[in-house]
């Protein structure tokens, strides 16, 4: 019997299976199909989303390299330092390497500037969004029609994107930076914050940045004050500042203008008739100019604004000095026409001056003339900052530090007398004469000041030391220096021990300007201000930056007592007749004013001091080569440098009352023939360590000579090791009141 054969089966497609039961139509194939299908699906969304997740993390990253657009400040934009004076009468414009950089508020800029601005770079500016995407388009294709980039279709918001943030490749990488950064700024910022800020970053040519500048620089007024014509110009300067600049180009300049007036007409800003007003009238262009008013007093205000931590010629400040521009120029004027008087006298060198002038109630520098010409040779040298020998106009320090110490009073009989006055120390010699080489007698003390005696000098300020003496100048701001070995024109502030007897004449150099400050102490009753340049700096919105105080930068150094009888010694015309002659140029007959002269060696320098209540001032003249090079015989203080004081204080004061003087503190009691006292020293018999001859020398008449200054003066050596004591007990160099026998 046959085996049963098996029933033959068929799917319901009538397909035989033949064992294929994963063919793509059986049910477990297209369940496959499905499963494979939605995996791939599973595998296509997870690229899809590793995609999105980079592309999301690059966009991150892309707008995360992107710079902060946030806090922008036209205030903050590097800009120019402008100076000046205590008035708001403008000295310096400074700017970095002679950029000029001006920030402005919108309200500030005239009207018509804006829509020129507008009509020629960005007629939509007011409602794109920061970008103009048919201007994108057609700058495309002129750029593949050129075949490299000619322009971007930039906005103005592009534009300042692009130049505060960006470099100015042209790169696609670029523009799409700028791109984005203009709609972050355009989301972030009003149309009129953009525009104030476009306003004052664009350059304008001339090394002009900002319209404020620009406007400055070729017309001379303020962006306010712009005309139609002239805000033409500087609307169409942006896209080419070199090509367009009126004072290289003015042909080009005025096609530009041209283009920028058509553009306003089409944009409806201006009519047909204001386009040609604009057209004809005729524009004067002004070249760029980059002078200082007080050149010298300029770069010493910079100097401190640096001390202060600012940057001047990068921030935008608006720096309010001390100085007082009407009396700078009556000194500068009285500065050169005293020095054309000298140059006779220094036909083989080359001389110079100097003149400051301070308020000696608040220690602020009125004038400061650094030089008489800034640009002649060696004109730039400050001499009112750098060591001078001074001469005997140094020796009001002395009295006062020997009235201060109680050791004598105006009034104490001084020994002018023997001469030469021979001091020695340790290692050399020193003989002092007085100018005229003679002695003089005895006479009180406030005479032997007034008639600047050079010996009884000498012995008053021994009679307490010289470190003494030294100690009082340095709490007034004096600081006397001592050359530095083998280093032309190098000094150093020595120690107390290190000085000679010479402190007195002058031997030891100190600034003009330290010297005015030590006037100005006796001239504020013992008060002491460090000197001042800057009253205020603000920032180019008026906010406050820095403002200085005169209370803290006042101390009492002296007693007002002192101070007082110090300016009565100095105004007082009848303590300096014998030498100098009654009513010379040390008096005023119309004001009271204290004053005194000084010369140094062989007439190298001359200078005279004076003050009032109102007022210190210090004037230097001499010589500013080497000291082979000197003025001639009888180039003393009274005929080089008292004149031209005289006529400065006259014409700075005018208007002040003569009779301004000062009251009598409370710790001065009076004497005869205008002496004061201090009211616990009414009397000292005899000054420590004088010992005139006996009978007393009768003075002797003398002839009115040349202002004896200091005389020829030789600063004596500067000890370094210690003092020798000798087998009498005699201590040398002596420093100690009492004499050695």
């Amino acid at each position: 019997m046959a085996r049963n054969a098996p029933e033959k089966i068929k799917t319901k497609g009538g397909h035989n299976p033949r064992a294929r039961i994963h063919a793509t139509w059986s049910p477990i194939g297209q369940k496959m199909r499905r499963t494979a299908t939605l995996r791939g699906l599973g595998a296509v969304l997870a690229v899809l989303l590793v995609i999105g997740f980079a592309a999301d993390a690059y966009a991150q990253s892309f707008f995360d390299s992107l710079p902060s657009i946030h806090g922008l400040d036209s205030a903050t934009f590097a800009g120019d330092t402008i100076i000046t004076d205590r008035n708001g009468f403008q000295l310096a414009d400074v700017g970095n390497h002679g950029d000029h950089r001006l920030a402005v508020k919108l309200k500030d800029v005239a009207p018509i500037m804006i829509q020129a601005t507008i009509a020629i770079e960005d007629k939509g500016f007011y409602t794109n969004p920061g970008f103009d995407f048919g201007g994108i388009l057609r700058a495309v294709y002129d750029n593949l029609k050129a075949g490299h980039i000619v322009g971007g279709g930039s906005t103005i918001t592009q534009q300042l994107a692009k130049q505060q943030f960006l470099t100015p490749e042209q790169t696609v990488s670029r523009k799409i930076k700028e791109l984005a950064l203009a709609y972050e700024l355009a989301q972030t910022y009003s149309k009129d914050q953009i525009m104030e800020l476009y306003l004052n970053k664009s350059f304008y040519g001339s090394q002009s940045y900002g319209v404020e500048a620009a406007a400055s620089s070729y017309f001379h007024i303020p962006a306010s004050k712009l005309d139609l014509a002239q805000a033409a110009v500087i609307a169409g300067l942006p896209q080419a500042p070199t090509e367009w600049n009126p004072v290289l180009h003015p042909d080009a300049a005025k096609q530009r203008q041209t283009e920028v007036l058509q553009a306003m007409v089409r944009a409806n800003f201006i009519s047909q008739e204001d386009m040609d007003k604009a057209v004809a009238e005729k524009l004067v262009y002004q070249a760029p100019v980059n002078s200082f008013l007080a050149p010298h007093f300029v770069d010493y205000v910079l100097a401190e604004l640096r001390q202060l931590g600012f940057k001047p010629g990068v921030q935008q400040l608006n720096v309010k000095t001390t100085l007082d521009w009407g009396k700078q120029q009556i000194g500068q004027s009285i500065v050169e026409s005293n020095l054309a008087a000298n140059l006779w006298r220094d036909r083989r060198g080359q001389l110079s001056s100097g003149l400051v002038a301070e308020d000696p109630k608040t220690g602020e520098i009125l004038v400061m003339i650094g030089s008489p010409n800034y640009n002649a040779n060696g004109g730039q040298i400050n001499y009112t900052t750098i060591p001078r020998n001074m001469g005997s106009s140094m020796k009001p320090y002395t009295y006062g530090a020997v009235i201060n110490a109680r050791a004598a009073t105006v009034d104490t009989p001084v020994y002018d007398g023997p001469s030469p006055l021979v001091y020695k120390d340790a290692y050399a010699t020193t003989n002092i004469y007085n100018y005229d080489g003679k002695t003089h007698g005895v006479l009180p003390l406030k005479k032997a000041m007034g008639n600047s005696l050079n010996i009884a000098a000498v012995k008053v300020e021994l009679s307490i030391g010289v470190p003494a003496v030294l100690s009082y100048m340095r709490n007034i701001g004096i600081n006397p220096r001592i050359p530095v070995p083998n280093a032309n024109g190098q000094y150093r502030i020595g120690n107390l021990d290190e000085y000679g007897p010479s402190l007195t004449l002058g031997g030891y150099p100190i600034t003009l300007l330290e010297h005015v400050g030590g006037l100005a102490t006796y001239a504020d009753m013992g008060i002491y201000h460090t000197p001042e340049a800057i009253l205020s700096v603000r920032d180019s919105h008026g906010a406050p930056l820095y403002t200085t105080h005169e209370n803290q930068r006042a101390r009492l150094a002296l007693d007002p007592s002192v101070a007082f009888i110090m300016a009565q010694i100095m105004a007082d015309d009848q303590n300096r007749c014998m030498i100098f002659g009654c009513n010379s140029a040390l008096h005023w007959s119309d004001r009271t004013v204290a004053a005194k002269t000084g010369t140094t060696d062989n007439f190298k320098d001359a200078v005279t001091i004076a003050f009032t209540p109102d007022m210190a001032v210090a004037l230097w003249v001499g010589d500013i080569l080497s000291n082979a090079y000197t003025m001639v015989n009888n180039s003393d203080g009274i005929f080089v440098a008292s004149p031209a004081v005289h006529s400065f204080v006259s014409q700075a004061l005018a208007g002040v009352p003569g009779n301004r003087w000062y009251t009598p503190p409370p710790g001065v009691v009076a004497g005869a023939n205008n002496s004061w006292f201090l009211a616990d020293t009414r009397s000292v018999a005899k000054l420590p360590g004088d010992n005139p001859p006996s009978p007393t020398p009768t003075p002797i008449n003398f002839t009115v000579p040349p202002d004896p200054g200091t005389g020829p003066v030789v600063a004596s050596p500067s000890p370094s090791p210690p003092p020798v004591v000798d087998q009498y007990g005699c201590v040398f160099p002596l420093v100690g009141p009492k004499p050695c026998h």
